[in-house]
């Protein structure tokens, strides 16, 4: 069974925007990339799949389990970053992930200081939130997706406000991650970040799935993601000319 199932997934806002009929399949232990523009329907299919959105149509299936239907099922196993971090500015990096690690009673305090390590916080874990920048804000937001040891991640734009270095470090994290077997979709508007991290690549436009494929494959043949992203993109512009 595969992790996650999306079946002709539909939700569509006010303005037209948002996803038609999307169906898409995910592994264990893959990395798989959303690629698309802004606006293209990356979050929309994420929040629906981490039960923020109800789908007009269609089924998100996560361990067997439909975060609509049952919540807690679906969800038992993900961990998740959609859009910005949410976090308390008034209190600590470790403060906040000591709040979250209620929720889970095999969470120690071992654990929020390996997690504030891995994503390069340990010297600022005991300064408020409020006085990070962006960045920092970034990979407190990465901290607490990852201190429960969920197998399925689930991460909107994770580079977002970092700088080189910081975009370095979140792409080896998302890769060790998938080296413990754990299973990571992330979305990003950036092709080359998707080659650098992904197994796979999805390509969606203007809310439309127009292409699946696995990196390595598409490398061959069209030498990178960037190259294969143009392709599929200017095949469907020729299709509505």
């Amino acid at each position: 069974m595969s992790i996650v199932a999306l079946d002709y997934l539909t939700k569509v806002y006010k303005n037209g925007r948002g996803i038609r009929d999307l169906s898409l399949r995910i592994e264990k232990g893959q990395i798989v990339g959303l690629l698309g523009p802004n606006g293209s329907g990356k979050t929309t299919t994420m929040k629906i799949m981490t039960g923020l959105l109800r789908p007009d149509s269609g089924k998100a299936i996560l361990f067997g389990a439909d975060p609509s239907e049952d919540m807690e099922k679906a969800m038992q196993n993900v961990g998740c970053l959609i859009e910005a971090p949410s976090y308390y500015p008034f209190l600590t990096a470790k403060q906040n992930l000591e709040i979250i690690g209620k929720l889970y009673p095999s969470c120690s305090l071992a654990r929020t200081e390996h997690v504030l390590d891995q994503v390069g916080l340990s010297a600022y874990a005991n300064e408020k939130a409020a006085k990070f920048s962006s960045g920092m804000k970034q990979r407190l937001g990465l901290a607490m997706t990852l201190l429960a040891e969920p197998e399925l991640l689930i991460l909107d734009e994770p580079t977002n406000g970092l700088d080189i270095q910081g975009m370095t470090d979140v792409r080896g994290l998302i890769q060790d991650q998938a080296r413990k077997g754990r299973t990571v979709l992330l979305s990003s508007h950036l092709a080359f970040e998707i080659q650098q991290v992904c197994t796979h690549v999805v390509v969606i436009q203007e809310g439309e799935l127009i292409g699946t494929a696995k990196v390595s494959e598409l490398l061959v043949e069209y030498g990178s993601v960037e190259n294969c992203y143009l392709a599929l993109t200017g095949k469907k512009k020729e299709m509505a000319s």
